[in-house]
């Protein structure tokens, strides 16, 4: 067998699943005895989304070294079909097909069709980290929900006594503060001042898909470079999401 995979961990794989649905079409999944990873980046080379989960957040997990690619809204409609207390157990014994069967108080099973494999190693962004910070998923939702009233890009600056969050549109400008004692800003280093502007097309999508799941996002980036955030995840499964600058006319 190409795959037997048994999950619980059902809401991390929900959040994540419907993230690289905002991403791509087709999603191209590398699988082996160590975990199965994700990497994709969006058709306009803006964002690109880096996952794995480690074979510690499986209840089984045996591969073989081997791709899968599938239609990652078909996915996502299964996944969306079970309860986050169900168990899920994906299997590859063909290459051309995944079994999905989920076991709860519907017992179902499903069989999608794999697509062919394509492009699978999208170099990583060098982010120059000269702030890090540490925020609540709900935090960061907040702040972005009330920048996203009236721009559609982020300004981060971050000073040595706060970071400020600042957006600017047609009908004003919207600014948000944490001060460096705000319990909402969950931890906060910096090597220098820094600023940097960001679609918030993409950091809303983000935030949103993932943050649901997790329990914490880290975000880390320089004046006029990529923005590296890493979303802590309750099982030892890895979501980084990097988002290039915006750059301004």
């Amino acid at each position: 067998m190409l795959l037997n995979a048994k999950i619980r961990n059902v809401g991390e794989w929900k959040a994540i699943v419907t993230a690289i649905r905002d991403m791509v079409d087709e999603a191209m999944f590398i699988c082996n005895d160590d975990g199965i990873t994700f990497r994709g980046m969006d058709p306009a080379h803006v964002a690109l989304l880096d996952v794995t989960f480690p074979k510690s957040s499986f209840d089984l997990l045996e591969s073989e070294t081997s791709f899968f690619g599938l239609r990652i809204e078909d996915f996502q409609n299964v996944f969306n079909a079970a309860n986050n207390d169900d168990l899920i157990e994906l299997q590859i014994e063909d290459p051309n097909y995944m079994k999905v069967k989920i076991e709860g108080s519907l017992a179902m099973e499903f069989t999608l069709k794999l697509v062919e494999k394509t492009q699978v190693n999208t170099p990583i962004p060098k982010v120059n980290s000269k702030s890090r910070i540490s925020v609540s998923p709900n935090t960061l939702a907040r702040i972005i929900t009330n920048v996203e009233k009236i721009s559609d890009h982020v300004t981060i600056n971050s000073l040595f006594d706060k970071v400020e969050f600042y957006g600017k549109g047609d009908v004003g400008d919207a600014r948000v503060n944490l001060d460096k004692t705000n319990p909402d800003l969950e931890s906060f280093s910096l090597d220098e001042q820094t600023e940097s502007v960001y679609s918030l097309e993409y950091m809303a999508k983000i935030v949103r898909d993932i943050g649901r799941a997790c329990k914490s996002v880290k975000m880390e980036y320089g004046s006029k470079t990529p923005l590296k955030m890493l979303f802590e995840m309750p099982s030892n499964t890895k979501v980084d999401y990097y988002l290039a600058p915006r750059v301004e006319n």
